[in-house]
Protein backbone atom coordinates (compact mmCIF):
# COMPACT_ATOMS: atom_id res chain seq x y z
CA UNK A 1 0.00 0.00 0.00
CA UNK A 2 1.38 3.20 -0.89
CA UNK A 3 2.16 5.42 2.38
CA UNK A 4 3.00 9.22 1.69
CA UNK A 5 4.70 10.17 4.68
CA UNK A 6 4.40 13.60 4.81
CA UNK A 7 0.77 13.87 4.29
CA UNK A 8 0.21 11.58 6.90
CA UNK A 9 1.93 13.00 8.96
CA UNK A 10 0.64 16.30 8.44
CA UNK A 11 -2.63 14.70 8.97
CA UNK A 12 -2.37 13.04 12.34
CA UNK A 13 -0.81 16.41 13.82
CA UNK A 14 -3.99 18.57 11.92
CA UNK A 15 -6.41 15.93 14.21
CA UNK A 16 -4.65 16.12 16.98
CA UNK A 17 -4.79 20.02 16.89
CA UNK A 18 -8.66 20.52 15.83
CA UNK A 19 -9.58 17.80 18.38
CA UNK A 20 -7.73 19.92 21.24
CA UNK A 21 -9.00 22.98 19.91
CA UNK A 22 -12.92 21.74 19.40
CA UNK A 23 -12.53 20.88 23.08
CA UNK A 24 -10.78 23.35 24.81
CA UNK A 25 -8.05 21.29 26.03
CA UNK A 26 -4.63 22.24 26.62
CA UNK A 27 -1.88 19.36 27.19
CA UNK A 28 -1.01 15.43 26.81
CA UNK A 29 0.52 13.37 29.10
CA UNK A 30 2.41 10.33 27.28
CA UNK A 31 3.85 7.44 28.93
CA UNK A 32 7.77 7.29 27.29
CA UNK A 33 8.97 3.41 27.13
CA UNK A 34 11.63 4.23 24.95
CA UNK A 35 10.16 2.28 21.61
CA UNK A 36 9.03 3.68 18.97
CA UNK A 37 5.75 3.92 19.28
CA UNK A 38 5.31 6.74 22.31
CA UNK A 39 8.60 7.98 20.67
CA UNK A 40 6.53 8.72 17.57
CA UNK A 41 3.33 9.88 19.52
CA UNK A 42 5.58 12.39 21.83
CA UNK A 43 7.18 13.77 18.32
CA UNK A 44 3.26 14.02 16.61
CA UNK A 45 2.38 16.16 19.95
CA UNK A 46 4.88 18.17 20.25
CA UNK A 47 4.07 19.43 16.56
CA UNK A 48 0.47 19.47 17.28
CA UNK A 49 0.69 21.18 20.74
CA UNK A 50 4.10 22.70 21.56
CA UNK A 51 6.77 20.72 23.57
CA UNK A 52 5.61 23.15 26.79
CA UNK A 53 2.12 21.41 26.79
CA UNK A 54 3.42 18.11 26.74
CA UNK A 55 4.45 15.89 29.88
CA UNK A 56 6.25 12.27 29.47
CA UNK A 57 6.66 10.08 31.65
CA UNK A 58 8.90 6.85 32.48
CA UNK A 59 7.62 4.45 35.19
CA UNK A 60 10.31 1.63 35.29
CA UNK A 61 9.21 -1.21 36.89
CA UNK A 62 11.45 -3.98 37.53
CA UNK A 63 12.41 -2.68 33.89
CA UNK A 64 15.40 -2.83 31.40
CA UNK A 65 17.64 -0.02 32.61
CA UNK A 66 18.21 1.31 28.61
CA UNK A 67 15.08 1.63 28.01
CA UNK A 68 14.71 4.69 30.56
CA UNK A 69 17.77 5.88 29.00
CA UNK A 70 16.30 5.89 25.54
CA UNK A 71 12.79 7.60 27.04
CA UNK A 72 15.47 10.20 28.18
CA UNK A 73 16.61 10.75 24.81
CA UNK A 74 13.66 11.39 23.16
CA UNK A 75 12.57 13.92 25.87
CA UNK A 76 15.59 15.50 25.64
CA UNK A 77 15.64 15.44 21.33
CA UNK A 78 12.62 17.26 21.60
CA UNK A 79 12.49 19.27 24.32
CA UNK A 80 10.12 18.11 26.87
CA UNK A 81 9.18 17.59 30.67
CA UNK A 82 10.21 14.22 31.15
CA UNK A 83 8.85 12.73 35.19
CA UNK A 84 10.51 9.80 36.53
CA UNK A 85 7.75 7.43 38.20
CA UNK A 86 9.54 4.68 39.68
CA UNK A 87 6.32 1.69 40.12
CA UNK A 88 9.18 -0.51 41.62
CA UNK A 89 8.06 -0.25 45.28
CA UNK A 90 4.62 -0.13 44.25
CA UNK A 91 4.42 -3.22 42.38
CA UNK A 92 6.56 -5.02 44.85
CA UNK A 93 3.84 -3.66 47.75
CA UNK A 94 0.72 -5.50 45.43
CA UNK A 95 3.15 -8.41 45.68
CA UNK A 96 3.45 -9.04 48.91
CA UNK A 97 -0.45 -8.84 49.08
CA UNK A 98 -0.39 -12.35 47.77
CA UNK A 99 0.70 -14.09 50.44
CA UNK A 100 -2.50 -13.21 52.57
CA UNK A 101 -4.26 -14.85 49.80
CA UNK A 102 -5.12 -18.77 50.36
CA UNK A 103 -4.47 -19.63 47.10
CA UNK A 104 -2.41 -22.10 45.93
CA UNK A 105 -0.15 -20.96 42.87
CA UNK A 106 3.19 -21.77 40.92
CA UNK A 107 5.30 -18.50 39.98
CA UNK A 108 4.54 -20.11 36.03
CA UNK A 109 0.53 -19.54 37.04
CA UNK A 110 0.69 -15.97 37.79
CA UNK A 111 3.23 -14.82 35.32
CA UNK A 112 0.95 -13.39 33.01
CA UNK A 113 -0.52 -11.74 36.00
CA UNK A 114 2.75 -10.12 36.90
CA UNK A 115 3.76 -8.77 33.37
CA UNK A 116 -0.28 -7.26 32.87
CA UNK A 117 -0.68 -5.29 36.17
CA UNK A 118 2.37 -3.03 35.60
CA UNK A 119 0.60 -1.76 32.73
CA UNK A 120 -2.25 -1.26 34.94
CA UNK A 121 -0.49 0.18 37.18
CA UNK A 122 1.39 2.73 34.40
CA UNK A 123 -2.15 3.54 33.27
CA UNK A 124 -3.37 4.85 36.70
CA UNK A 125 -0.03 7.03 37.35
CA UNK A 126 -0.69 8.54 34.00
CA UNK A 127 -4.20 9.36 34.53
CA UNK A 128 -3.19 10.51 38.06
CA UNK A 129 -0.56 13.07 36.54
CA UNK A 130 -2.89 14.22 34.10
CA UNK A 131 -4.91 15.24 36.76
CA UNK A 132 -2.19 17.06 38.59
CA UNK A 133 -0.79 18.58 35.62
CA UNK A 134 -4.93 19.94 34.68
CA UNK A 135 -4.96 21.36 37.91
CA UNK A 136 -1.73 23.24 37.69
CA UNK A 137 -1.47 24.19 34.76
CA UNK A 138 -5.43 25.22 34.77
CA UNK A 139 -6.43 23.71 31.49
CA UNK A 140 -6.95 19.84 30.63
CA UNK A 141 -4.38 17.07 29.96
CA UNK A 142 -5.24 13.92 28.67
CA UNK A 143 -3.49 10.96 28.19
CA UNK A 144 -2.43 9.81 24.71
CA UNK A 145 -2.44 6.51 23.28
CA UNK A 146 0.79 4.84 21.72
CA UNK A 147 -0.70 1.24 19.94
CA UNK A 148 -0.33 0.81 16.31
CA UNK A 149 -2.32 -0.63 14.15
CA UNK A 150 -0.56 -4.16 14.17
CA UNK A 151 -1.21 -4.56 17.93
CA UNK A 152 -4.24 -3.97 17.91
CA UNK A 153 -5.46 -6.07 15.37
CA UNK A 154 -4.31 -8.97 17.00
CA UNK A 155 -5.21 -8.04 20.59
CA UNK A 156 -1.60 -7.22 21.57
CA UNK A 157 -2.19 -4.98 24.74
CA UNK A 158 -3.75 -5.29 28.37
CA UNK A 159 -6.93 -4.61 28.64
CA UNK A 160 -6.97 -2.03 31.39
CA UNK A 161 -3.22 -1.09 30.72
CA UNK A 162 -1.88 0.43 27.85
CA UNK A 163 -5.95 0.46 26.37
CA UNK A 164 -6.73 2.71 27.99
CA UNK A 165 -6.51 6.41 27.08
CA UNK A 166 -8.38 9.48 26.23
CA UNK A 167 -7.29 9.85 22.18
CA UNK A 168 -5.92 7.28 19.76
CA UNK A 169 -2.72 9.13 17.56
CA UNK A 170 -1.36 6.34 15.63
CA UNK A 171 -3.54 2.94 15.70
CA UNK A 172 -4.76 3.62 12.35
CA UNK A 173 -0.79 3.29 10.90
CA UNK A 174 1.01 -0.38 10.77
CA UNK A 175 4.57 -0.69 12.25
CA UNK A 176 6.38 0.09 9.03
CA UNK A 177 4.12 2.97 8.61
CA UNK A 178 4.73 4.12 12.35
CA UNK A 179 8.69 3.90 10.98
CA UNK A 180 7.68 5.81 8.14
CA UNK A 181 6.24 9.08 10.09
CA UNK A 182 9.44 8.27 12.25
CA UNK A 183 11.57 8.65 9.62
CA UNK A 184 9.72 12.02 8.66
CA UNK A 185 9.43 13.48 12.26
CA UNK A 186 13.50 12.40 12.61
CA UNK A 187 13.20 10.11 15.78
CA UNK A 188 16.37 9.08 17.22
CA UNK A 189 17.25 6.40 15.33
CA UNK A 190 18.51 4.22 18.41
CA UNK A 191 14.95 4.23 19.21
CA UNK A 192 12.97 4.46 15.96
CA UNK A 193 14.59 0.96 14.64
CA UNK A 194 14.66 -0.57 18.15
CA UNK A 195 13.35 -3.86 18.23
CA UNK A 196 10.13 -3.81 19.80
CA UNK A 197 9.46 -5.49 23.07
CA UNK A 198 7.41 -4.66 26.50
CA UNK A 199 10.31 -4.38 28.56
CA UNK A 200 8.90 -6.60 31.13
CA UNK A 201 8.90 -10.01 29.85
CA UNK A 202 12.60 -10.29 28.61
CA UNK A 203 11.12 -11.22 25.06
CA UNK A 204 10.64 -9.21 22.10
CA UNK A 205 6.89 -8.73 21.01
CA UNK A 206 7.71 -10.81 17.80
CA UNK A 207 8.88 -13.95 20.20
CA UNK A 208 5.88 -13.30 22.72
CA UNK A 209 3.36 -13.15 19.62
CA UNK A 210 4.96 -16.22 17.29
CA UNK A 211 4.63 -13.31 14.24
CA UNK A 212 6.33 -10.64 12.57
CA UNK A 213 5.12 -7.23 12.28
CA UNK A 214 6.00 -7.84 8.79
CA UNK A 215 3.42 -10.57 8.61
CA UNK A 216 0.82 -8.94 10.21
CA UNK A 217 0.73 -5.94 7.88
CA UNK A 218 0.68 -8.23 4.81
CA UNK A 219 -2.28 -9.81 6.39
CA UNK A 220 -4.34 -6.40 7.48
CA UNK A 221 -3.34 -5.56 3.94
CA UNK A 222 -4.31 -8.72 2.04
CA UNK A 223 -0.62 -9.80 0.43
CA UNK A 224 0.04 -12.75 0.23
CA UNK A 225 1.20 -15.60 3.55
CA UNK A 226 1.48 -18.93 3.85
CA UNK A 227 -1.86 -20.62 5.36
CA UNK A 228 -0.61 -21.76 8.80
CA UNK A 229 0.77 -17.93 9.47
CA UNK A 230 -2.74 -16.53 8.28
CA UNK A 231 -4.61 -18.45 10.44
CA UNK A 232 -2.27 -17.64 13.80
CA UNK A 233 -3.35 -14.26 12.85
CA UNK A 234 -6.81 -14.91 12.61
CA UNK A 235 -6.57 -17.29 15.72
CA UNK A 236 -5.32 -13.63 17.61
CA UNK A 237 -7.79 -11.45 16.51
CA UNK A 238 -10.71 -13.70 16.90
CA UNK A 239 -9.44 -14.65 20.41
CA UNK A 240 -9.09 -11.09 21.59
CA UNK A 241 -11.77 -9.24 20.60
CA UNK A 242 -13.55 -9.28 24.17
CA UNK A 243 -10.40 -6.92 24.66
CA UNK A 244 -12.53 -3.84 22.12
CA UNK A 245 -16.14 -4.85 23.36
CA UNK A 246 -17.75 -4.93 26.55
CA UNK A 247 -20.58 -6.88 27.29
CA UNK A 248 -23.80 -5.51 28.88
CA UNK A 249 -26.58 -6.64 29.77
CA UNK A 250 -29.62 -4.04 28.55
CA UNK A 251 -33.05 -4.38 28.97
CA UNK A 252 -35.30 -3.87 25.89
CA UNK A 253 -37.63 -0.66 25.95
CA UNK A 254 -39.92 -1.30 23.17
CA UNK A 255 -42.19 2.21 22.22
CA UNK A 256 -45.79 1.20 21.38
CA UNK A 257 -47.40 3.90 19.24
CA UNK A 258 -51.26 2.97 18.76
CA UNK A 259 -53.25 5.15 16.91
CA UNK A 260 -55.27 5.77 13.44
CA UNK A 261 -52.40 7.12 11.32
CA UNK A 262 -54.75 8.36 8.80
CA UNK A 263 -52.53 9.19 6.98
CA UNK A 264 -49.23 8.51 9.09
CA UNK A 265 -46.87 11.29 8.37
CA UNK A 266 -43.64 13.46 9.13
CA UNK A 267 -45.13 14.79 12.48
CA UNK A 268 -45.40 11.07 13.83
CA UNK A 269 -41.95 10.02 12.39
CA UNK A 270 -40.37 12.87 13.83
CA UNK A 271 -41.28 11.51 17.27
CA UNK A 272 -40.04 8.25 16.64
CA UNK A 273 -37.12 8.99 15.28
CA UNK A 274 -36.52 11.49 18.48
CA UNK A 275 -37.50 8.50 21.21
CA UNK A 276 -34.52 6.04 19.24
CA UNK A 277 -32.06 8.76 18.98
CA UNK A 278 -31.81 9.84 22.42
CA UNK A 279 -32.09 5.97 23.86
CA UNK A 280 -35.23 6.48 25.36
CA UNK A 281 -36.83 3.50 23.44
CA UNK A 282 -34.54 1.13 21.59
CA UNK A 283 -37.63 -0.22 18.86
CA UNK A 284 -40.92 1.10 17.94
CA UNK A 285 -44.01 -0.89 17.28
CA UNK A 286 -46.05 1.24 15.26
CA UNK A 287 -50.08 -0.73 15.70
CA UNK A 288 -52.73 0.87 12.90
CA UNK A 289 -56.18 0.46 14.60
CA UNK A 290 -59.39 0.20 13.32
CA UNK A 291 -61.89 2.69 14.90
CA UNK A 292 -60.34 4.97 17.41
CA UNK A 293 -62.02 5.88 20.87
CA UNK A 294 -63.26 9.17 19.31
CA UNK A 295 -63.26 8.76 15.90
CA UNK A 296 -63.42 6.76 12.86
CA UNK A 297 -60.41 6.55 9.89
CA UNK A 298 -61.08 7.71 6.31
CA UNK A 299 -58.71 5.24 4.73
CA UNK A 300 -59.42 1.65 5.11
CA UNK A 301 -57.03 -0.55 8.35
CA UNK A 302 -55.40 -2.07 4.87
CA UNK A 303 -54.43 0.92 3.44
CA UNK A 304 -53.18 2.76 6.90
CA UNK A 305 -50.68 -0.25 7.23
CA UNK A 306 -49.73 -0.32 4.05
CA UNK A 307 -48.66 3.38 4.47
CA UNK A 308 -46.86 3.06 7.71
CA UNK A 309 -44.82 0.38 6.17
CA UNK A 310 -43.18 2.41 4.35
CA UNK A 311 -41.30 3.69 7.36
CA UNK A 312 -40.55 0.94 8.45
CA UNK A 313 -36.31 -0.13 8.68
CA UNK A 314 -34.59 -2.26 11.71
CA UNK A 315 -35.89 -0.14 14.10
CA UNK A 316 -39.17 0.31 13.20
CA UNK A 317 -42.01 -2.27 12.98
CA UNK A 318 -45.04 -2.05 11.39
CA UNK A 319 -47.70 -4.50 12.94
CA UNK A 320 -50.30 -5.83 11.15
CA UNK A 321 -51.72 -8.45 13.55
CA UNK A 322 -52.40 -6.14 16.43
CA UNK A 323 -55.06 -4.11 14.86
CA UNK A 324 -58.03 -6.24 15.59
CA UNK A 325 -58.09 -5.23 19.40
CA UNK A 326 -60.62 -2.40 20.03
CA UNK A 327 -58.54 -0.70 22.94
CA UNK A 328 -54.77 -0.38 23.44
CA UNK A 329 -54.50 -1.66 26.90
CA UNK A 330 -55.57 -5.22 25.16
CA UNK A 331 -52.46 -4.13 22.34
CA UNK A 332 -50.27 -3.80 25.47
CA UNK A 333 -51.93 -6.71 27.32
CA UNK A 334 -51.11 -8.95 23.74
CA UNK A 335 -47.47 -7.38 23.53
CA UNK A 336 -47.07 -8.51 27.61
CA UNK A 337 -46.61 -12.53 25.91
CA UNK A 338 -43.07 -10.98 24.06
CA UNK A 339 -41.82 -8.51 26.55
CA UNK A 340 -42.75 -7.82 30.76
CA UNK A 341 -44.67 -5.17 31.09
CA UNK A 342 -42.16 -2.81 32.74
CA UNK A 343 -40.46 -2.32 29.23
CA UNK A 344 -43.64 -1.51 27.29
CA UNK A 345 -43.32 2.32 26.90
CA UNK A 346 -46.94 3.46 25.69
CA UNK A 347 -46.09 6.49 23.30
CA UNK A 348 -48.31 9.30 22.36
CA UNK A 349 -48.99 13.23 21.45
CA UNK A 350 -49.64 15.61 24.50
CA UNK A 351 -53.12 16.17 22.58
CA UNK A 352 -53.99 12.95 23.95
CA UNK A 353 -52.93 13.26 27.23
CA UNK A 354 -55.84 16.06 27.51
CA UNK A 355 -58.56 13.02 27.06
CA UNK A 356 -56.61 10.41 28.39
CA UNK A 357 -59.11 9.78 31.54
CA UNK A 358 -61.72 9.07 28.78
CA UNK A 359 -60.02 5.96 27.60
CA UNK A 360 -61.48 2.67 28.32
CA UNK A 361 -59.64 0.62 31.20
CA UNK A 362 -57.59 3.33 32.09
CA UNK A 363 -56.00 1.96 35.32
CA UNK A 364 -54.94 -0.58 33.47
CA UNK A 365 -52.86 1.71 31.38
CA UNK A 366 -50.91 3.55 34.00
CA UNK A 367 -49.39 0.28 35.02
CA UNK A 368 -47.26 0.81 31.95
CA UNK A 369 -44.59 3.37 31.24
CA UNK A 370 -46.16 6.06 29.39
CA UNK A 371 -44.05 8.10 27.23
CA UNK A 372 -46.02 11.51 26.49
CA UNK A 373 -44.29 14.01 23.44
CA UNK A 374 -45.13 17.52 23.73
CA UNK A 375 -47.08 19.03 20.96
CA UNK A 376 -48.83 22.55 20.97
CA UNK A 377 -47.25 23.50 24.00
CA UNK A 378 -49.41 21.86 25.75
CA UNK A 379 -48.58 22.07 29.81
CA UNK A 380 -48.13 17.86 29.66
CA UNK A 381 -47.49 18.08 33.51
CA UNK A 382 -51.16 19.68 34.45
CA UNK A 383 -52.99 16.68 32.73
CA UNK A 384 -50.32 14.00 34.23
CA UNK A 385 -50.59 15.16 37.92
CA UNK A 386 -54.21 13.80 38.33
CA UNK A 387 -53.57 10.29 38.06
CA UNK A 388 -52.09 7.99 40.67
CA UNK A 389 -49.07 6.70 38.79
CA UNK A 390 -47.90 9.65 38.17
CA UNK A 391 -44.68 8.67 38.28
CA UNK A 392 -45.20 6.42 35.52
CA UNK A 393 -45.03 8.57 32.75
CA UNK A 394 -41.95 9.60 30.91
CA UNK A 395 -42.80 13.32 29.29
CA UNK A 396 -40.79 15.01 26.88
CA UNK A 397 -41.21 18.62 27.25
CA UNK A 398 -38.43 20.13 25.23
CA UNK A 399 -39.38 18.52 21.68
CA UNK A 400 -39.39 20.59 18.37
CA UNK A 401 -42.89 18.94 17.28
CA UNK A 402 -43.61 19.16 13.89
CA UNK A 403 -47.29 21.24 13.29
CA UNK A 404 -49.17 19.18 11.37
CA UNK A 405 -51.84 16.61 12.13
CA UNK A 406 -53.81 13.95 9.82
CA UNK A 407 -56.65 15.88 9.98
CA UNK A 408 -54.94 19.05 7.83
CA UNK A 409 -53.28 16.49 5.21
CA UNK A 410 -56.44 15.06 4.37
CA UNK A 411 -58.23 18.19 4.03
CA UNK A 412 -55.51 19.54 2.19
CA UNK A 413 -54.80 16.27 -0.24
CA UNK A 414 -54.86 18.00 -3.28
CA UNK A 415 -52.52 20.99 -2.32
CA UNK A 416 -48.74 21.22 -2.01
CA UNK A 417 -48.95 21.55 1.38
CA UNK A 418 -50.09 18.40 2.62
CA UNK A 419 -47.11 17.04 0.07
CA UNK A 420 -44.56 18.56 2.98
CA UNK A 421 -45.32 16.60 5.76
CA UNK A 422 -45.77 13.35 4.11
CA UNK A 423 -43.16 10.69 3.18
CA UNK A 424 -42.58 10.44 -0.73
CA UNK A 425 -43.90 6.91 -0.92
CA UNK A 426 -46.79 7.50 1.69
CA UNK A 427 -47.64 10.40 -0.61
CA UNK A 428 -47.56 8.71 -3.77
CA UNK A 429 -49.67 6.11 -2.39
CA UNK A 430 -52.06 8.05 -1.28
CA UNK A 431 -52.79 9.46 -4.89
CA UNK A 432 -52.51 6.25 -6.37
CA UNK A 433 -55.21 5.12 -4.54
CA UNK A 434 -57.50 8.08 -4.82
CA UNK A 435 -57.36 8.48 -0.89
CA UNK A 436 -59.12 11.24 0.94
CA UNK A 437 -60.14 12.85 -2.27
CA UNK A 438 -63.52 13.22 -1.24
CA UNK A 439 -62.74 13.91 2.17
Amino acid sequence: MRFNSKKETENVINFVKEYYKNNNLKGAVVGISGGKDSAVVTAILVEALGKENVVGVTMPCHSNSEDRSDAELVAKHYGIELLNFDLTGTFDTFKSELSNLKVNYTENQIKNSDINVRPRLRMATLYYIAAMYTAIKQGTYLVAGTSNKSELYVGYFTKGGDQVHDFEVISDFTVSEVIKIGEYLKVPEKVLYKTPSDGLSGESDEDKMGITYDDIEKYIYAKPLKQEVKDKIAKLHSNNKHKFNMPAYKRPRVGVFVGTFDPIHKGHTHIMKYLLQYNIVDKIIVVPTGDYWDKSPIASLNDRIEMCKFIENKKIKVSSNLNKYEYTYQVLKELEKMYPMDYLFLIMGADNIIHFDKWKNIEELLEYNIIVVNRDNIDIVEYTQKFNKKDNFIIIDNFDFIPVSSTYIRNNIETENSKEYLDEKVYSYIKENNLYKNN
